[in-house]
């Protein structure tokens, strides 16, 4: 299976290590686990969402295949919380509980989870796992974003790129 990360190009794609200092949805500060995604276009969303109308610069979109082989958990969106997928960090306590928890069990190297954004998944994968060595990581390639992705008012100058 391959899945998909974009990140900023300053930092390395696969360690987890950006994760670790700013958490996320799905791990707590501390906590390392990479992101990725079933495709490009949620890649490109989930960048998306944390944006106004400045476009970012210096990002990159790596690759990885995941083997057949390894074995993928999967988190079912009917056994989250009502409110799981809100913007509020109180909210987000339960699916960062279930990252760290699974990161911690080290049950498996892949937890599938859905996408806030888009009805699709998200992979997490767990670096510290002895199998994570099996996944085949791609060197990321440069990616610009299209500027019309953002939308601004007429008569007001086009998106800018926020240089990282």
């Amino acid at each position: 299976m391959r899945v998909y990360r974009l990140n900023r190009s300053i930092y390395p794609s696969y360690d987890g290590e950006g994760s670790r200092l700013s958490g996320g949805r799905w791990n707590s500060k501390g906590t390392r686990m990479v992101y990725l995604s079933e495709n490009r276009a949620l890649c490109i969303l989930e960048v998306l969402v944390h944006l106004a109308n400045t476009l970012p610069d210096n990002y990159v979109l790596g690759q990885a295949e995941i083997p057949e082989t390894l074995a993928v958990e999967i988190v079912d969106e009917a056994t989250l919380p009502m409110n799981w997928n809100t913007l509020s960090v109180a909210n987000q306590s339960s699916t960062r509980q279930i990252g760290d928890e699974w990161i911690s069990g080290r049950s498996s190297a892949i937890l599938r989870v859905p996408s806030v954004v888009a009805d699709e998944s998200n992979f997490l994968l767990n670096p510290e796992r002895s199998d994570f060595s099996n996944i085949r990581f791609y060197p990321p390639e440069p990616f610009t974003f299209d500027s019309r992705l953002v939308r601004v008012p007429s008569g007001t100058p086009p998106p800018t790129f926020r240089i990282n």
